[in-house]
């Protein structure tokens, strides 16, 4: 049975609702409805009814007996893990969210190097990563959100720029820098909320900093869709500094003049600690500063 699948599952029928489980696992709700269409084929049951919700008899049976399958996963990794003193021949696992993979790569690859030890990279927003960090699955997260939570320690480690994207014949193109509040009667290409929601808060936070709310003409999940539209000339789009590092005929990708950014941190569960910790952290700092 696919893990994830059923984590994703058990998170439906705590919520009932298919809108607020996607949120929560910062997925689309067509991704969500896929993946337990998915576990269904693979459990050759139906799992739930979709309007109105509610769980058949066999998803009432998975409710009850899945939280334990997964506890029994979980226990025995960590038993796997105990074997090996100090997890030094296993891989360290690190979540990263998917939209900083670019930015983090380096970081990852010289972590690697340093270390002489295997990282696995899983694709995790933040608040994934503090609850699979808090399970056990995860040793490591790079997250792009603050963590208010006691029980996972966090390091600022460096901030990515957020940058705007403009048609190459646009009045502000030729700046070094773009103030934003020179864009307030642009029409706004956006993120939906949806896609991505810290990302989208991120967005909207530099937004509110900036004084005014973007007047947003169509909503764009995909980067390659968006740059296409703004060489069109639809509108104007927020995105992150990584993305400059691909050819945009058309496109110019500017800094903004408020220097707004990301902060991105490592995190990990202070008890207990993830192995190889002080390495980690010299190796990562010793990069970054």
């Amino acid at each position: 049975m696919d893990l994830r699948r059923l984590r994703l599952f058990l998170l439906l029928a705590e919520e009932k609702n298919f809108h607020r489980a996607a949120e929560k696992a910062y997925l689309s709700q067509p991704a969500l409805s896929q993946q337990i269409q998915a576990l269904e084929q693979e459990l050759g049951v139906r799992l739930l009814e979709r309007r109105p919700f509610r769980l058949t008899p066999a998803g009432e049976v998975l409710v009850r007996e899945g939280p334990r399958l997964l506890e029994e996963v979980e226990a025995l990794k960590a038993r796997v893990r105990g074997a090996q003193p100090g997890n030094l021949l296993g891989e360290l696992r690190f979540g990263v969210p998917e939209n900083l993979l670019p930015d983090l790569m380096p970081l990852l690859d010289h972590l690697r190097r340093g270390l002489g030890q295997p990282v696995e990279i899983l694709e995790m927003h933040t608040p994934e990563q503090v609850k699979a960090l808090k399970e056990g699955r995860l040793d490591y997260g790079l997250a792009g959100l603050r963590v208010e939570d006691p029980a996972i320690g966090q390091e600022p480690l460096l901030r990515v720029p957020i940058v705007v994207a403009l048609p190459e014949g646009h009045p502000l193109a030729s700046r070094e820098r773009v103030p934003l509040k020179a864009l307030k009667e642009e029409p706004f290409l956006l993120l939906p909320k949806e896609t991505l929601p810290p990302l989208y808060e991120a967005f909207m936070e530099v937004f509110r900093r900036a004084g005014f709310a973007p007047r947003v003409v169509r909503e764009v999940a995909r980067f390659s869709q968006a740059v296409s539209l703004v060489a069109a000339g639809v509108g104007v789009y927020l995105t992150l500094a990584p993305y400059r590092v691909f050819p945009h005929p058309g496109v110019v990708l500017k800094p903004l003049e408020e220097g707004a950014a990301l902060q991105v941190s490592l995190i990990y569960r202070t008890t207990p600690p993830p192995p190889r910790l002080g390495e980690v952290r010299e190796l990562l700092k010793a990069l970054v500063l």
